[in-house]
């Protein structure tokens, strides 16, 4: 495969399941010959779809992605349950020839559609307790298969959509539209709670992070550093664009003082003459009043062979 080592950019990658967010950003890492990979949300081992990764200087703009909403397909499996909601679970309850009649006669299609359509007045969220959050810097699902009592954190959540309800073979499944940190399989567990009936995940993917769509996204396999995106298709701001003298001024810790553009609060940049390459990304919110603007990160200037901090 093709390299050109040490590229920033956002690298859109299909995760498939059986592999973990973690082990794919290493596996980015050496494919690429990328020191600097980071991610915008994991996804559990056993599920599958979009991942971001921004790349080089890029990682620092990970926080951006990880507030976005997300769209999944859910496909659940009626007649067993597991501890964690999801196939890699401790098996808790494996009935599926005895609940498949209970099923068939109790949830009718209208039925499903209904209950399902209520989610979307869910407004809070128990975090599973099977998870990969941290107690005491241990792994909460450590903890709780070694007996100890975890309290189970609450969190808001929006559940905007929900939509594509089938009945299949093994069970239902269904497409939902929620806000970040909102835990499908969570979702599965207080369903299967609700309606007596034993429901784990079968099959999860991620199919967008935002206006990014899984379509047309490639394995890592398929890769190569043609591959990475730039700000302007990914997280295009307004900017300024720099001369020789105020980008000098940049690199130094100094300030542009006049034609700055109106921006939110995500920010703008200031970019090279050419506007391919960020000098810096700055922001207008929190900055002290005797500067201008706040810098949120310097990058590194290829021309000037300058490496400079936050």
């Amino acid at each position: 495969m093709a390299h050109k080592p040490y590229q920033s950019g956002f690298l859109f990658v299909y995760k498939p399941p059986g592999i973990t967010s973690s082990d794919l950003v290493l596996k980015t890492k050496r494919l690429l010959k990328q020191k600097s990979v980071g991610h915008t949300g994991t996804l559990d081992r056993f599920a599958e779809g979009l991942l971001i990764l921004p790349c080089g200087d890029y990682t620092a703009f990970s926080q951006v992605f990880l507030g976005k909403d997300k769209t999944y397909y859910a496909e659940v499996v009626v007649g067993l349950r597991t501890d964690s909601g999801d196939p890699e679970g401790v098996v808790e309850v494996e009935e599926r020839e005895t609940i498949q009649s209970v099923w068939e006669s109790t949830f009718p299609t209208e039925r499903l559609e209904r209950e399902l359509s209520e989610l979307t007045k869910l407004k809070i969220q128990k975090a599973p307790k099977i998870s990969a959050l941290k107690v005491g810097g241990k792994r909460q699902s450590d903890l709780v298969r070694e007996g100890a009592l975890v309290e189970e954190k609450e969190r808001s959540i929006s559940i905007y959509k929900v939509a594509d309800i089938q009945k299949t073979s093994s069970g239902f499944s269904f497409r939902i539209h929620v806000s970040s940190g909102t835990y499908i399989r969570k979702i599965v567990l207080d369903l299967s709670d609700q309606w007596g009936i034993p429901l784990s995940l079968g099959r999860l993917v991620r199919e967008s992070i935002g206006e990014f769509h899984l379509d047309g996204v490639k394995p890592l396999e398929e890769i190569t550093y043609l591959d990475l995106r730039t700000w302007k298709e990914v997280f295009p701001l307004p900017v300024r664009i720099a001369d020789e003298a105020e980008k000098k001024a940049v690199v130094h810790g100094g300030y542009i003082w006049d034609k700055l553009p109106k921006a939110d609060e995500n920010g703008f940049y200031i970019v090279d003459s050419d506007e391919s390459t960020i000098l810096a990304w700055c922001t207008y919110d929190g900055k002290p009043d005797h500067i201008p603007y706040r810098y949120r990160k310097v990058f590194f200037d290829p021309s000037l062979k300058i490496m400079f901090s936050k």
